[in-house]
């Protein structure tokens, strides 16, 4: 079990050892309707780094096969 501790302004909860989550890792917090509390690790968006990549472009360079039809909601292009 884990406790929280006033540190300044906030709160803060120590997150066990065994966790194995590394110093200075970042995680977006999500405070549910029911109160449950979620730590979702941040991820970096891939494209950012090259806003002007055409995926459509590059799956018709790489010969990439598609019949159309649309099986889900992959509808992305939308």
């Amino acid at each position: 079990m884990v406790k929280t501790r006033k540190q300044g302004n906030s709160l803060m909860i120590t997150i066990p050892a065994e966790f194995k989550v590394e110093a200075n890792a970042e995680y977006q917090p999500v405070m549910e309707d029911n109160g449950v509390i979620s730590f979702i690790p941040k991820h970096d968006n891939i494209f950012a780094q090259n806003p002007e990549y055409d995926l459509r472009a590059a799956i018709k360079e790489l010969g990439v096969s598609d019949n159309g039809d649309l099986v889900g909601r992959e509808d992305v292009w939308q």
